[in-house]
């Protein structure tokens, strides 16, 4: 009796070997076919993703520099205008020529009714009188030639207000150049501390980056900062890089903020300078002399800020300075300890910490 065939389920038992496996590769290549097509639709989900994903930032950053540009726009024709408004013009000045102290006010007062309306203090240089009548936060007015840096200085009760307002109150990131709070004009503390952002388009005080060159120095050796009170001249003593906080400098803050110190105190400081400065500038300091202290950011490490530290030119001393005398220091610069913690050689891990008293 013969024996009933087994019946197989197989989808391929009535295939030849060479049919099965030709079966078998149609089969593999749709299956192929199928995870192409899925990588296909997935790479064009991801780059439409992408797309999405960069024209949003295009248009953000658009936004965002346009907005930086509107902001820039605006602020810096505002504080043009303000800044000519208050600019006493050369035919006045040719008038108030030969005039006393109070012909001059007489003069101002005729030519400019609205001053009649304003309480100044004692003792205020004619010259500011508009720009105070603008803004009674102004103190003083900061120049050096040859650069951006022309621009009246305020003083707020709280020192981060003029980092983030303009010289007429406006928000914005360009802030204001600025004296800190507790300075003292009459008269001067022994340092007075003057703030300013360092800003990518070159405004506010940014031309300070250019002292870490000597030849820039050189070019630049006098800087001009008058108070409402007295008009003077600085000569750059030092130019400093250093940290702006202990947070980033192990603990540690060289305070070049301070206003007054004793005699003793003054001369260590000195010293202190003398090590950390790019470069002699040839210009003398005496534990006498008046100190302005201008200081800004500055990315050579974290938390960095440049100082340029200016002497007031004394009492019948010229302001002339001597350029020739500048030159390279025979020892290192002395940077903030935080500077060399990724370096094997700090060649002053073993001096002291400098504190105020």
């Amino acid at each position: 009796m013969k024996k009933n065939k087994k019946e197989v389920s197989s989808p391929y038992m009535y295939f030849t070997k060479s049919e099965e496996t030709i079966y078998r590769t149609d089969e593999t290549q749709k299956q192929e076919i199928f995870k192409r097509l899925k990588k296909r639709k997935m790479k064009k989900q991801a780059l439409s993703i992408i797309s999405f994903v960069l024209a949003f930032a295009v248009l953000v950053s658009g936004f965002y520099v346009g907005k930086k540009g509107i902001e820039k726009f605006l602020v810096l024709r505002q504080e043009e205008k303000a800044h000519s408004d208050a600019l006493l013009p050369d035919d006045v000045l040719k008038d108030l020529e030969g005039l006393s102290e109070e012909e001059k006010w007489a003069y101002l007062y005729e030519k400019y009714p609205e001053l009649l309306d304003v309480k100044f203090p004692a003792g205020i240089l004619y010259d500011y009188a508009l720009y105070y009548a603008k803004n009674p936060q102004t103190i003083g007015y900061l120049k050096i030639d040859g650069t951006k840096i022309d621009t009246p200085v305020v003083q707020a009760d709280n020192d981060k207000y003029y980092l983030r307002h303009d010289f007429n109150g406006n928000s914005t990131s360009y802030g204001a150049v600025f004296a800190t709070y507790k300075a003292n004009f009459k008269p001067f503390d022994r340092n007075t501390l003057l703030y300013g952002h360092n800003m990518f388009d070159g405004e506010r005080f940014a031309a300070l980056a250019n002292y870490k060159s000597i030849d820039y120095f050189k070019k630049h050796p006098i800087i001009h900062f008058d108070t409402l009170f007295e008009k003077h001249d600085w000569k750059v003593y030092a130019v400093i890089l250093t940290n702006g906080s202990t947070q980033s400098n192990n603990g540690y803050f060289f305070d070049f903020t301070f206003d007054n110190c004793s005699d003793t105190c003054f001369e260590e400081y000195i010293k202190e300078l003398d090590k950390r400065k790019l470069y002699d500038t040839g210009v003398d300091l005496l534990p006498t002399d008046k100190l302005i202290t201008l200081c800004t950011c500055t990315y050579e490490f974290d938390d960095a800020r440049l100082i340029v530290i200016a002497r007031m030119v004394r009492e019948g001393e010229s302001s002339e300075v001597n350029t020739k005398l500048a030159d390279f220091k025979d020892t290192p610069v002395k940077y903030p300890e935080s500077f060399y913690d990724d370096q094997k050689n700090n060649p002053y891990k073993d001096d002291p910490k400098f504190y105020l008293y």
